[in-house]
């Protein structure tokens, strides 16, 4: 009895994608969806919209990490980066000029407490967020309590 219980408890730890004695985390299961193209001609990370049917993944929300909390008017196409294989990389919708220098690119930003990510627009300046969307005015690598970022992204709000 006692060993069946153990081992039911060990299964649902394996479901849940926890580590049983391991610090390493479990890859081979995704807690998110996997993205997909909905609309190969839709908007990417970042852009404004007011309806799933207008962005590339799908996905228009406006409980987006980039937008921070913010009172926005309309939401901002995104997907999630944090697991499920290669459709789940920012990199995938990066855009090129004809030389091969790269025009817009998007890296994965993720909350705080690790639960969740998005695809979000890559900056140098507050003026290249603004040319992408006025809604994420500020070039930041991140903001307090909402979103953590290695580089700079366009957001609502900043620190």
């Amino acid at each position: 009895m006692f060993t069946k219980l153990l081992s039911g408890v060990s299964l649902a730890l394996a479901l849940f994608g926890c580590a049983t004695g391991s610090t390493t985390p479990d890859l081979t299961s995704c807690q998110y969806s996997t993205p997909v193209i909905t609309n190969a001609s839709g908007k990417l990370h970042g852009e404004a919209c007011t309806t799933g049917a207008e962005c590339k993944y799908g996905t228009c929300t406006k409980a987006a990490l980039q937008l921070g909390g913010a009172a926005v008017t309309k939401g901002v196409c995104t997907k999630q980066c944090s697991c499920g294989g290669s459709a789940s990389v920012c990199a995938n919708e990066n855009v090129s000029d004809a030389s091969g220098a790269l025009v817009t690119e998007f890296k994965c930003i993720k909350a705080p407490s690790g639960a969740g990510s998005e695809c979000a627009r890559y900056c140098t300046s507050a003026a290249d967020c603004k040319a992408w969307n006025p809604e994420l005015p500020f070039c930041v690598a991140g903001v307090s309590g909402k979103f953590q970022s290695g580089v700079k992204v366009c957001s609502a709000v900043s620190n």
